[in-house]
């Protein structure tokens, strides 16, 4: 009662404020309220608030992790604007605040099941956002997430400069038909990836591979090998 009149002030401070007390119970009632707001909020601050409080929900981990990652699969594409200005640059904020927390609630809460349908987050535009995915399978110390990581990181092998990647294409035909499906293929592949200096994501990297190996990589190079020396490892959990 006390939330439900709280929570229809006008002033948004007030209701993130109830919001976030709110969100502190673990309680049915309280999830599927915060499930409501988490999914169906126009406002993405409240629902970077309610997925605060799905991550304290550890009572109903399962049903709370579920819910962040339906929400989170809907939100891939925002918070990817390139120099917004204006309304642009408040709604990219706002909507990577919520993605942020999203994030980090299913590391909180532990839920590695949906990390099929999270790890397109690795590569997400958003530095920020790129950043706490990484962080979050250094929480869950998902092994399943090296592979995509030593792809980043062949990628971005020290934070500030891009490496870029290869294909190979033999289609067979005479002339110049394999250079351009060659150029074809990697404009596919790599053409959209972010060229410029990305640290914080980088540094987020290296703090997730530690979390997650017990080792601090500074190249890619090493990581390739941690993942030869422990490849039985690797397998037994899906990687």
């Amino acid at each position: 009662e006390r939330f439900e009149e709280k929570f229809e002030s006008d002033d948004v401070d007030d209701r993130l404020q109830i919001l976030r007390w709110f969100g502190m119970w673990r309680h049915k009632k309280v999830l599927r309220e915060l499930r409501k707001l988490w999914l169906k909020a126009d406002d993405y601050e409240i629902r970077a608030v309610a997925a605060e409080g799905l991550g304290h929900q550890k009572p109903y981990a399962k049903k709370a992790g579920r819910y962040l990652v339906q929400g989170l699969e809907d939100m891939t594409k925002l918070a990817s604007r390139e120099d917004p200005e204006g309304d642009e640059l408040l709604a990219q904020t706002l909507e990577r605040k919520a993605i942020v927390a999203g994030l980090e609630a299913v590391g909180e809460l532990g839920y590695k099941d949906g990390w099929e349908d999270l790890k397109v987050y690795i590569d997400h535009y958003d530095d920020d956002v790129a950043a706490e995915m990484m962080l979050t399978c250094g929480r869950l110390k998902e092994y399943r997430s090296l592979p995509v990581l030593l792809e980043w990181f062949n990628y971005y092998p020290d934070g500030y400069s891009w490496a870029g990647g290869t294909v190979k294409v033999d289609t067979g035909a005479a002339g110049n038909q394999d250079a351009k499906a060659a150029k074809a293929k990697w404009k596919a592949k790599y053409g959209g990836r972010k060229k410029k200096a990305r640290p914080g994501a980088w540094e987020a990297l290296v703090q997730s591979l530690e979390m997650i190996t017990g080792e601090k990589f500074q190249k890619p190079d090493e990581l390739k090998e941690w993942m030869k020396e422990n490849k039985v490892l690797l397998r037994k959990h899906g990687a």
